[in-house]
């Protein structure tokens, strides 16, 4: 059997705890970089949040706002008044179309009529150049 002398056994020890020693370092290092890199994107999103949070009040604000806004408008007969407004300019547009469809039959008619009473047999004028 052999044995280690005292001194090899001593240089053993040492790089093996001076391995651990450097083990420790570079992980503590590595993770604490990562404690650190963590801890920033928490402090980023607890910002967001709070953002969102105040966005969140202030369109509740806005909404109630405009809620009572809509219900004096309401009470005040306005949106009544645009819609029957908005009806009767509908009717206008559509007597305006009866109208012009009207006009445009007469008017059909009366071309009609003004040709039949060039044409009293239908057929076309055969000789360009006779007196009238």
């Amino acid at each position: 059997m052999s044995t280690l002398s005292l001194s090899s056994a001593l240089f053993v020890v040492a790089a093996t705890a001076g391995g651990a020693g450097v083990a420790w370092l570079g992980a503590s290092l590595h993770y604490r970089g990562k404690l650190s890199e963590s801890g920033a994107q928490l402090e980023q999103a607890e910002r967001a949040k709070q953002k969102a949070q105040e966005l969140a009040v202030q369109s509740r604000q806005q909404v109630e706002a405009l809620q009572q806004a809509m219900s004096e408008a309401k009470r005040d007969g306005v949106i009544q008044n645009a819609a029957s407004s908005a009806r009767a300019e509908a009717a206008a547009a559509q007597a305006a179309k009866a109208a012009k469809e009207k006009a445009r039959v007469e008017l059909m008619a009366q071309l009609e009529a003004a040709d039949a009473d060039e044409r009293p047999h239908g057929f076309a004028d055969t000789q360009p150049l006779r007196q009238r």
